[in-house]
């Protein structure tokens, strides 16, 4: 485990790094993907990844300047 990842579990989850438009894209491309999926655990898991990145739009949609810029600072150096 990377120890962005330690650091990132240890506060209760992923901070969105993109900005919510990255994470509403990734989403829909997720959906898209998941229409001509042929099983059913591939659907399931490209819909779970699409639930998982609105949440991150979500989030990142609340986060203010000074969150990015912490974020910035001392978790992606």
């Amino acid at each position: 485990m990377e120890w962005e990842e330690a650091l990132l579990g240890s506060w209760g989850g992923a901070i969105p790094v993109h900005p919510a438009a990255y994470y509403q894209r990734k989403a829909a491309r997720a959906r898209l993907v998941a229409e001509e999926a042929t099983t059913r655990a591939v659907k399931a898991r490209l819909l779970d990844e699409a639930a998982h990145c609105d949440r991150l739009a979500a989030t990142a949609e609340r986060l203010t300047g000074e969150d990015r810029d912490f974020y910035r600072r001392y978790v992606d150096n």
